[in-house]
């Protein structure tokens, strides 16, 4: 996988927590977010992504990936948190 696109995607994650949150690294705030607003958040971006020019539709897929990746790390610690013994370490 390419290091600057995941760069991009990680400074993504920190802008949408900065944004939103309290600051980059608020993880509260994303596991606070329910399911479904992950999804409408995505769809969203997809839907804008679709309308814009080449450079503004990599921007939103930057902002597609920020979010998924945020939305599976947020189940994830939901996931172990509902049920500690559901994950290996």
């Amino acid at each position: 996988m390419n290091a600057q696109i995941i760069c991009e995607i990680q400074r993504e994650q920190e802008h949408g927590r900065t944004k939103y949150g309290s600051g980059p690294n608020d993880l509260a705030h994303d596991d606070a977010m329910p399911d479904e607003m992950w999804h409408r958040c995505i769809d969203d971006h997809n839907l804008r992504a679709d309308k814009s020019t080449p450079m503004e539709r990599r921007q939103h897929l930057i902002k597609v990936a920020g979010l998924a990746v945020s939305a599976i790390e947020s189940f994830d610690r939901k996931l172990v948190l509902d049920n500690p013994g559901s994950r290996k370490k």
